[in-house]
């Protein structure tokens, strides 16, 4: 399609099996949709309300969320393999066993999340705030971390092999 998808033709190509692949969904309102499984790849979702969407086993590979509000989203098995999350709201999601593999968080909040078993590994996650999160058994291998506040968060089991901890505040 050309140009910027509204909400209903969204929905709609959901429901007929068609395909999102490169779309530009930004500053659109998305909240609540069922993702699920859905191919996302290389979207430009900037700036987009995905507050309470089902993103379970989404692949979002490539994508654009710089400043995308993902509050109570629903992320379990989601692949965020190279996203741009910058300036993005990922706060009380449930992203269990996600990848975020060389993903970009810069500054984005974490906060009240369950990112158990989640892969961060080579991620760049400077200033991000993740207070009062779990993220039990994740892999934070090569990641930058820069500055992070893990305040009262859960990071029990979790591997920090070769990440950059500088100015990172531990619980």
């Amino acid at each position: 399609m050309v140009g910027r998808l509204t909400r209903v033709e969204v929905e709609i190509t959901l429901l007929s099996g068609g395909s999102l692949v490169g779309e530009s969904l930004s500053e659109t309102d998305l909240s609540e949709i069922d993702f699920k499984q859905a191919n996302l790849e290389k979207c430009d979702l900037r700036y987009a309300d995905l507050q309470g969407a089902d993103l379970s086993g989404a692949i979002l590979r490539g994508a654009n969320l710089g400043g995308a509000n993902l509050t109570g989203a629903i992320l379990r098995s989601a692949d965020f393999h190279d996203c741009d999350l910058r300036w993005s709201k990922l706060v009380s999601v449930e992203a269990r066993s996600a990848n975020f593999q060389s993903a970009g968080l810069l500054e984005s909040d974490l906060s009240s999340g369950d990112f158990d078993a989640a892969d961060f590994s080579s991620s760049d996650l400077r200033r991000v705030i993740a207070r009062n999160a779990s993220f039990a058994g994740t892999d934070f291998q090569n990641a930058n971390l820069a500055k992070a506040d893990f305040s009262g968060s859960n990071l029990s089991e979790s591997s920090f092999l070769g990440a950059n901890k500088y100015g990172t505040v531990m619980p």
